[in-house]
């Protein structure tokens, strides 16, 4: 068989197990998507399960992760005692007859929360263990693929500081904020419908915008290096004539950049384009040198071309809000979505990359995304999934997150700047997906005061229903493989500064060279609900405006208090609910996790949401 229809063959498993039927029809093959629109909300969470256990499951039988997940069981002597993993998994039923017997008194004498920050050295006192093997075994309880996420990442383990051990009531993953995601991006305000709305409502919104995003553009265009840019264009002072100068260049390094990537590659996947900046003999890195990359001087150019032409045309627009929001008609288009003119389309291309430079700022040093958050088997009846939602209001994480990429150096600009360049990294807002778009969630009613102000996880959207989730390990890296040799390149190389979502990029390219729609392959179907977080009372106006106010998070205690007072309190006096609790063992997770057979069968209710 070719290398071609095996690779074809696995995209269609991954399908078929979605739900998707087939039909081959002189020579062609006809995909039908699987639909859960007209289902009972458990059958449509059930049809959309399966594929990921399926997926997850693969994942688990790969030889490296059989390995892993046998070591930790493995018993090993600690402080003079024997011990495992399977001690960090609390006891379902002695952990169910202790908070039965305390449930009118003192809940917190059975569970204790507190919040452990995860690194790549420290062990748990209690068993030796690496916090990070610790946090990888648990992730892997859910029914979601485990894939490792780059760039800046923060882990965190919740635990029973009331309990032999301290067991892992849940865990946390925090990382980078993806940059396209159109509804955090309506609920904050860095769409033109949001601004324009607010100019319309109150004008005077416009000269606190219109101030706001040139001091947003000067700081912009200072953070970008410019000397050898404008060397290359020659001596121009009209702006405008300097913006298209620097187009033409950034298209020019950008054809010299691919030119490259064929040149330099070989067949073993290896790029010398792949590499990060290029480092000095001392070990730091060399800025300017890999500022002068194709990729970044391209980079370079495309961003100061739109800074100049914004700054030129946003200082000499009126003040007047008025003006403004009379010379910007709105209609609406047939599907009821607002569709603008603009009188000054200068005016408006401006605005745009204004607003992109305000949501840059935002996006990479005051969103954090929220990719793991959830309970560990045992705590997930007693709603511990809430209580990983909860902690996230707690200055701990605001504070760990400050220690660790507070001073820590941004690589993209950096290489932007041609010199070291660190941003401050106070959190404004989280956001994340639920796994499934039906049924309850664990973010549903999670609310807190803040700075006097009452703030909750909210539902701001939908996604469209695009992603990888649903396409096993083995098959994205036969796609990825398939990509390389028939290009006889590598084009994404998953490299800082190159784009956004290399995964779904790779994949969308070697889906259309086998002959996929790539949309159709990668639209799962399951559109997740966005929620979003507001951390400060007043965040999305801020972001919107690129300005900052700081408001101190309660401590990880108080959130604890909250949680046993509104949610372990009313779910302990459930008998039905302690007697689930009480069927979760060390045992269980074990044999779930190792079991050896097909998984044919229904998928156990130990295994959750990530």
């Amino acid at each position: 068989m070719k290398a071609e229809e095996e690779v074809i063959l696995l995209v269609l498993a991954d399908l078929a197990a979605l739900g998707w039927r087939f039909r081959a029809v002189k020579g062609a093959i006809y995909m039908v998507p699987a639909t859960q629109a007209d289902l009972p909300p458990a059958m449509a969470k059930e049809l959309l399960r399966r594929p990921l256990l399926h997926a997850r499951d693969a994942q688990l039988a790969e030889a490296s992760n059989k390995t892993f997940l046998e070591s930790m069981h493995r018993s090993r002597k600690h402080k003079g005692i024997s011990v495992t993993i399977e001690n960090l998994v609390d006891d379902g039923p002695t952990l169910a007859a202790a908070l039965k017997e305390n449930r009118d008194g003192d809940l917190k004498k059975v569970v204790d929360p507190y919040l452990q920050l995860v690194d790549s050295t420290t062990r748990c006192e209690h068993t030796g263990l690496k916090l990070v093997d610790v946090w990888r075994y648990f992730r892997h309880t859910w029914s979601l693929v485990y894939r490792p996420t780059p760039g800046r990442t923060i882990n965190f383990i919740v635990r029973n500081a009331a309990r032999p051990h301290h067991p892992v009531i849940g865990i946390i993953g925090l990382a980078n904020a993806v940059f396209q995601l159109a509804s955090r991006d309506q609920w904050i305000g860095w769409t033109m419908e949001r601004l324009v709305d607010a100019v319309k409502a109150d004008p005077a919104h416009w000269s606190e915008f219109r101030h706001n995003a040139i001091d947003c553009l000067t700081r912009a265009r200072g953070a970008i290096r410019s000397d050898d840019l404008f060397a290359e264009i020659g001596d121009v002072s009209d702006p405008l004539q300097i913006a298209r100068r620097l187009e033409t260049l950034a298209f020019q390094q950008g054809e010299a950049r691919k030119e490259k990537l064929k040149a330099s590659f070989d067949m073993d996947g290896v790029s010398a384009l792949a590499t990060r900046a290029i480092p000095k003999k001392n070990g730091d890195f060399d800025w300017i040198a890999a500022s002068e990359t194709e990729l970044f001087k391209r980079k370079r150019a495309e961003v100061l071309a739109d800074i100049i032409f914004a700054l030129h045309v946003l200082t000499g627009s009126p003040e007047d809000g008025v003006a403004v929001a009379n010379s910007i008609e709105v209609t609406k288009r047939p599907n009821g979505e607002p569709r603008l003119r603009w009188e000054d389309q200068d005016l408006e291309r401006a605005v745009k990359g204004a607003l992109r430079e305000i949501k840059k700022n935002g996006v990479s040093t005051r969103i954090l995304d929220v990719n793991v958050c959830g309970a560990a088997p045992t705590y997930r009846e007693i709603l511990g999934g809430k209580l990983t939602a909860l902690t996230l209001f707690s200055e701990d994480v605001q504070r760990a997150y400050c220690q660790r990429y507070g001073e820590a150096v941004s690589e993209i600009a950096s290489a932007m700047a041609g010199r070291p360049v660190s941003r401050p990294t106070r959190i404004s807002i989280l956001t994340t997906t639920s796994l499934y778009s039906v049924g309850s969630s664990q973010y549903n009613r999670v609310r807190m005061t803040v700075g006097g102000e009452v703030l909750e996880w909210k539902k701001i959207g939908e996604t469209e229903g695009f992603g990888t989730v649903h396409i096993a390990p083995s098959t994205v890296d036969a796609i990825r493989r398939y990509a390389v040799v028939k290009q006889g390149m590598r084009n994404v190389n998953n490299k800082f500064g190159e784009g956004t979502s290399p995964l779904m990029r790779q994949l969308r390219e070697g889906l259309t060279m086998l002959g996929f729609d790539s949309d159709d392959v990668l639209q799962h179907s399951n559109r997740r609900i966005v929620y979003a977080l507001e951390l400060l009372p007043k965040a999305c106006r801020d972001l919107s405006l690129d300005k900052d106010s700081g408001v101190t998070n309660p401590p990880m205690n108080e959130v604890a208090n909250v949680w046993i007072n509104r949610w372990l309190t009313m779910r302990v006096k459930k008998d039905a609910v302690l007697e689930k609790v009480s069927l979760v063992t060390s045992s269980s997770v074990k044999a779930e996790l190792l079991r050896e057979d097909s998984r044919d069968g229904e998928p156990l209710s130990l295994f959750g949401e990530a």
